[in-house]
């Protein structure tokens, strides 16, 4: 049997040659398809979107030459190795948000479930009944219950060649993948349900908002009960045990949002607060976007806590925080005015000490070459490409 193991995968887009993934690191475009041609029994895909086979408008004008040089045979390969799992008899089950084509059946699932209707099943989740809008943006593999892929990938050809991701994969340790499974399950079931929702006033933005009748946001004696399988997850308080490259470890599966999570899951919010927290000496933080606000109804709302926690970090601390951001053709305007806003915050708060005991704050942008050509009748790289697209944190404890 294969050993246990757990292991870093990353895109970058193929023409920058002198940019490899380091040694222990693997590409997405082959690791996604590896993991599917293993596949034995079940797959679980959940997908924002689909743009495997290149059929869509942000390629126009691209030829197919061009196309293959960017690298989109290897999305029609994943595509093929799916539609062969489901021919040998692999049952496989995909989650998708909807919204992204005339209807669900136009996505490139439906060509799936058309072909293999006894053995892909597609369900889209729509949060807007549930929420009053958000999307389901998380991108997970999980391939015979024992193996899982959790990254920023998206379900397109672009982020296995033209677009910077990062993720992991764990292999062969099935009570790991049963947890990121008993998520899946979660939402599984969610996408079956019809909306159940109560207006209440979220007390952290002041805004009020549908949320799940069954929400902690809502006194407990007019809550519902949850609907959803009572699956009783790892969290913080009782990590599960991972194994990589040989070393034993611990690891944490956090999702949101809190009313989708599983009982005694930690979640997202809570997990990378948790982490910026217990930081002493350094924070690093890569995000495709930075946009310390949220917006319901076109009323825009302040957020704060991520922001609070990074400078408390730095003023209270002394951590020496790296932001890097990704930059590209669809940044949104607000973004450099945050940032900069946050900068000033720092050295404002560093007055008082003339900078003595404090940390650091160092931003950066990493805009990949390319990434003013993806739009017009010149372009040489499709929408939607040549970004970064990861979002990890790391400290020097987690």
């Amino acid at each position: 049997m294969t050993k246990p193991d757990a292991y870093l995968v990353e895109s970058i887009p193929l023409d920058l040659d002198d940019l490899h993934p380091p040694q222990g690191v693997a590409e997405t475009k082959s690791a996604l398809k590896r993991l599917v041609d293993a596949a034995a029994e079940t797959i679980d895909v959940t997908a924002v979107y689909w743009s495997l086979l290149t059929d869509d408008d942000d390629m126009a004008g691209l030829s197919e030459d061009r196309l293959a040089e960017l690298g989109a045979g290897y999305g029609r390969a994943l595509f093929a190795a799916l539609a062969n799992a489901a021919r040998r008899g692999v049952r496989i089950r995909i989650l998708q948000s909807p919204g992204f084509g005339e209807g669900d059946d136009l996505q490139e699932s439906g060509l799936l479930a058309a072909q293999f209707p006894d053995n892909v099943q597609v369900r889209p989740v729509d949060l807007k009944g549930w929420y009053g809008g958000g999307i389901m943006h998380h991108k997970s593999w999980i391939v015979d219950g024992r193996s899982f892929y959790l990254g920023s990938a998206n379900m397109d050809w672009r982020s296995l060649t033209q677009v910077k991701e990062l993720g992991v994969i764990v292999e062969n340790q099935p009570p790991v993948a049963a947890d990121a499974a008993r998520q899946f399950e979660t939402w599984w079931q969610l996408a079956a349900m019809e909306p159940q929702t109560t207006t209440v006033l979220d007390a952290t933005v002041q805004v009020a908002r549908p949320v799940p009748c069954w929400s902690a946001l809502i006194p407990e004696d007019e809550r519902c009960s949850s609907p959803l399988p009572p699956q009783p997850a790892h969290g913080l308080n009782n990590p599960l045990a991972l194994t990589a490259d040989g070393v034993m470890g611990t690891t944490v599966l956090t999702a949101s949002p809190p009313e989708l999570t599983n009982p005694g899951r930690t979640d997202d919010l809570a997990g990378l607060l948790h982490t910026i927290r217990t930081a002493e000496r350094s924070v690093c933080l890569s995000v495709m976007a930075f946009t310390p606000t949220g917006k319901l109804d076109e009323q825009l709302f302040w957020w704060p806590q991520l922001t609070d926690a990074l400078l408390q970090a730095v003023i209270n601390r002394g951590v020496d925080v790296r932001f890097l951001l990704g930059w590209w053709h669809y940044t949104y305007p607000g973004a450099g005015p945050f940032l900069r806003a946050l900068m000033d915050m720092v050295a404002a708060l560093q007055l008082d000490t003339n900078g003595e005991g404090n940390g650091r704050l160092q931003i950066k942008r990493l805009l990949i070459p390319g990434w003013d050509s993806v739009e017009g009748e010149d372009r040489r790289y499709p929408g939607h490409s040549r970004v970064s697209h990861a979002k990890y944190i790391v400290t020097e404890r987690r």
